[in-house]
């Protein structure tokens, strides 16, 4: 039997964020789903017990539930440190063999591959003790009081990961051997070194990556993107209207003070109508018009409960945005003070950070009607990624 322990006890504390960092959102989806989905398909692996604080065992019984991860056998307790937390789950597993390998792995190392489970396990199985890890590809240097002491030689310095396996029986001795010694290592292959064994170094991808800091998990959702071809789908919309003094302008859901808005039955916000379009173009729904035209005979006018409209169809078919761009065609008024009123506010209606938002301007050069400062033109173009 292969056991798989996965330990997410940890407090989080790098990652500044209230609460365990495993249930943070990965593409809509807890840290942990990534985590327990390659071992609850692995076929080497047989039973997986969770390691947690008590607070997240009805959270970790929902996940189970919903995804129907039904290798996980047991949620237990962890303990003060990550040391006892594995040990926990260790004595958690009754009636097995000595040969019978035990995988430990991070929760927060949700980018681990089948292939690397499976070479770990064969090595322990093998040779008693395995670690997953990758070369160091740059220089080391040892500080001493902010000054460098000395330069390492990387040649066979390799970063650990996790899986890390070994024999049930093994693994029991050095738990026993560190307790008995009073020993605290920070990776488990370390409680086996202490007792003289050698442990096998596997490679892993440099992709195998620890979430400990939000950067990682910005690096995560870009392996994730490169993985999966998660950029399924593009659309692009466009809108346009003729100036009107008997109206305030409207952008992006952003008032703009003293300038003319537009001739239209509705605030006329060419932002957020060329967003709806481009939203439905490329989620395969219909233009603005077949959703607004019936909302305005009821007197909804304000653009943002057309846009609450497609975003609803969006969440429905599991898309949400990546990316929008906006191009707006008018020799007035100038935009770009009020540029970042504008992102902030679609910001708040997308839900979308800032920085995913982008908008640029062209006067049109007097070549068009908006050039010639009669109306305003608006392109959009969204990327969206499956959840």
């Amino acid at each position: 039997m292969n056991y798989a322990i996965i330990v997410a006890a940890g407090n989080s504390k790098r990652m500044n964020k209230n609460g365990n960092k495993v249930f943070l959102p990965l593409f809509n989806k807890p840290i942990i789903y990534y985590t327990i989905k390659v071992f609850n398909e692995c076929k080497n692996i047989d039973e997986i017990i969770i390691v947690t604080q008590k607070e997240n065992f009805e959270i970790l019984e929902n996940i189970k539930k919903k995804y129907n991860f039904d290798k996980i056998k047991k949620i237990v307790e962890g303990g003060k440190e990550r040391q006892d937390s594995v040990y926990n789950g260790l004595t958690s597993i009754k009636n097995n063999k000595s040969n019978d390998i035990v995988v430990v792995h991070n929760a927060s190392n949700p980018l681990v591959r089948e292939k690397e489970i499976d070479d770990c396990i064969k090595a322990a199985k093998n040779n008693g003790a395995a670690v997953v890890g990758f070369q160091l590809k740059d220089t080391i240097k040892k500080i001493n009081n902010n000054f460098v002491e000395r330069t390492i030689d990387r040649k066979d310095i390799f970063q650990v990961q996790t899986p890390q396996a070994v024999r049930n029986k093994l693994f029991l001795e050095a738990f026993e051997n560190a307790k008995k010694k009073n020993l605290t290592v920070t990776d488990d292959v370390s409680l086996v070194e202490l007792i003289g064994q050698k442990v096998e170094l596997v490679p892993c991808s440099y992709e195998n990556i620890k979430i400990t800091t939000d950067d990682d998990l910005k690096i995560a959702e870009g392996i994730l993107v490169r993985r999966t071809g998660r950029f399924t789908r593009i659309g692009i919309g466009q809108d346009s209207h003729k100036f009107s003094s008997n109206k305030e302008l409207t952008l992006g859901g952003c008032k703009i003070l003293n300038e003319a808005g537009f001739e239209a039955n509705s605030d006329g916000d060419v932002i957020l109508h060329a967003l709806f379009n481009a939203i439905s173009q490329a989620i395969g729904e219909k233009s603005l018009g077949y959703y607004a035209d019936p909302m305005l005979k009821k007197g909804v006018i304000d653009s943002k409960e057309y846009i609450k409209v497609i975003l609803d169809k969006l969440n429905e078919k599991n898309q949400k945005l990546n990316n929008v761009g906006v191009m707006i065609e008018a020799s007035r008024p100038k935009l770009e003070p009020h540029t970042d009123k504008i992102k902030e506010s679609m910001s708040k209606i997308l839900d979308l950070e800032k920085e995913k938002i982008g908008i640029t301007y062209t006067s049109g050069e007097n070549l068009t009607a908006f050039g010639q400062g009669k109306g305003m033109q608006c392109f959009v173009v969204v990327t969206l990624v499956q959840v």
